[in-house]
């Protein structure tokens, strides 16, 4: 049986551009997790093989200081090796291992004690280049927003416990706004700026930032789909769909594409919408924001497509139509939970 995947970026305008800081920056970073020893053996084959930074370099493309793009370039490495880490553990453990990285986080001058997981020097390592030139409404922004996403992890390691499914797209949004950490790699895109917090915190920069989330998050949830769903989960648009409205799998891929085509219609128009600057100066940043957020639209579609983490490489589905085999799934529908709120 195929699957036939929805062409969700057929009417995107914006083009991929690659940092030039690309490959020396990616290298120093790789290095960084591997010197952590947290992952050995087939993890950190793929791990390589994932290639992270190519992901970094769309998405952050216009940092022009290489310390700029190494922490960005750092939190992408992070945020996946600490997402595989965590798929792995749990409810317990993911509150072990949550409250370890917060504590580095936050107390990133203090060395780690010995014994501790590594995870918690990666997170302390990182903190301390942040530090390093970051503004202060930059990190306060980060660490509160990273902290909702350690929030997040637990709260999805108690829905798999439990092969839980959140009871509708509404709900399973709200949750994987966080679970992404999108928001915190948005933090990171205001960096190089001095954009005022009154101007941030604009209904119409809010909404373009909601947006850009669910934009992510869902293009992420509709290619990885076919991989997550043969292997068990829950935590994916596309699943909590099939559930809430007793959808095939196939009917269910097609309601979320047109879902994401109106997404993308709606963003395009946010981004003409932007609230009055003050200056040109400033009115110059918040385009260079907004655009970063649409980058990472763009960078998550390119990398989800040929990462070869959820397409066997060389067999990108642009050139077969969209269609793919649909694999044999773990899941069993009869022992699912909905999670109501």
């Amino acid at each position: 049986m195929n699957l036939i995947l929805p062409d969700i970026h057929e009417r995107w305008p914006f083009t991929v551009i690659h940092s030039q800081w690309e490959a020396a920056v990616s290298a120093e970073s790789i290095a960084w997790i591997e010197s952590l020893c947290i992952l050995s053996g087939p993890r950190l084959k793929q791990f390589r093989a994932a290639n992270f930074g190519a992901l970094a370099s769309i998405v952050y493309y216009h940092f022009t200081d290489p310390r700029h793009y190494r922490v960005a370039c750092d939190l992408v490495n992070l945020l996946f090796v600490f997402d595989d880490l965590s798929d792995q553990l749990s409810v317990q453990d993911a509150r072990t291992v949550a409250a370890t990285s917060m504590d580095a986080l936050r107390n990133w001058e203090t060395p780690r004690a010995a014994g501790e997981h590594p995870v918690g020097e990666m997170h302390r390592s990182f903190s301390e280049r942040l530090h390093l030139i970051s503004s202060a409404d930059v990190l306060e922004e980060f660490t509160v927003n990273y902290n909702k996403y350690l929030r997040a992890v637990i709260a999805e390691a108690e829905d798999r416990d439990r092969q839980a499914v959140r009871s509708s797209l509404e709900s399973y949004l709200a949750l994987r706004r966080e679970t992404g950490a999108v928001t915190c790699c948005f933090n990171l895109l205001l960096i190089p700026y001095g954009i005022p917090p009154h101007i941030l915190w604009d209904s119409r920069i809010m909404h373009l930032e909601i947006l850009g989330l669910d934009l992510v998050c869902v293009g992420n949830d509709i290619l990885s789909f076919n991989v997550e769903h043969a292997r068990g989960d829950t935590h994916n648009a596309v699943i909590v769909v099939m559930h809430e409205r007793g959808l095939s799998s196939q009917d269910a891929m097609d309601f979320m594409g047109v879902w994401y085509r109106e997404k993308v219609e709606e963003f395009c128009t946010a981004m003409r919408d932007l609230p009055p600057c003050g200056s040109v100066c400033v009115r110059d940043q918040v385009k260079m924001y907004v655009t970063g957020i649409a980058n990472w639209v763009t960078g998550n579609y390119e990398w989800s497509l040929r990462s070869g983490r959820y397409f066997p490489a060389g067999e990108d589905p642009l050139g077969s139509g969209w269609v793919v085999p649909l694999l044999e799934s773990k899941f069993n529908r009869t022992k699912v939970q909905l999670h109501t709120l």
